[in-house]
């Protein structure tokens, strides 16, 4: 089986290659980044490609698109593609932020769903997992650092950085940095008796949705 990738950026989908690792054991020669596709994080712009790099306007374009997803599909054993966005920009793409309370970060993940399945024109709904997280992936990574619900922290970004810093612990925004900041998820035991999915439940949404459909 192989599942391929399209998410904001090589961060992304470095967070995204541990917890399939951890839920399934889902190595990374079974995951194919179909958007960005370059494999290494920091490269300068003006030489890549538009298909090296991507942000959710160019998600969005690509489920519109749909060469690359209908292309990787309709090769045998070629089985999900996972679809990543982050909903701290929601607003941008035509999703309003819901009223902040029990049922936000629920009613934010199928807002957005429904968002992305409207980009595909309901196509491949049975092969799309929905990798939405709120508000951002950095989020999901608290988990592994800081035991309270990260789905709260108004700035994850910062916060992350800060415990991080506090542990000692350098953090790059690359594909290597975000892999190993978040490596603690490629292992079955962690899910198994930590609480990062107590502590985020978009991240929660999105393991049960793997555990499901994989």
């Amino acid at each position: 089986m192989k599942i391929g990738v399209i998410c904001e950026g090589h961060t992304d989908r470095a967070v995204i290659r541990n917890i399939l690792k951890g839920l399934k054991g889902i190595d990374s020669s079974q995951i194919v980044p179909l958007r960005p596709d370059y494999s290494v994080d920091e490269t300068d712009l003006s030489q890549m490609t538009v298909d090296n790099f991507s942000n959710w306007s160019l998600v969005k374009a690509e489920c519109e698109n749909q060469v690359k997803i209908d292309r990787f599909l309709s090769v045998e054993g070629h089985d999900f593609v996972i679809v990543h966005i982050d909903a701290d920009c929601s607003d941008e793409y035509g999703v309003p932020k819901p009223i902040k309370n029990a049922d936000y970060s629920g009613k934010m993940r199928i807002a957005i769903i429904t968002k992305i399945n409207e980009w595909l024109d309901g196509n491949f709904q049975n092969q799309i997992l929905y990798a939405v997280a709120v508000e951002e992936i950095e989020a999901w990574i608290l988990t592994i650092y800081d035991n309270r619900d990260s789905t709260k922290s108004a700035d994850p970004k910062t916060k992350l950085k800060r415990k991080l810093s506090r542990k000692g612990i350098k953090y790059e925004h690359t594909h290597a940095g975000f892999f190993e900041v978040s490596k603690k998820f490629s292992k079955k035991r962690n899910f198994q008796r930590e609480k990062f999915r107590d502590n985020n439940k978009s991240l929660d949404d999105f393991c049960r949705e793997i555990e499901d459909k994989l």
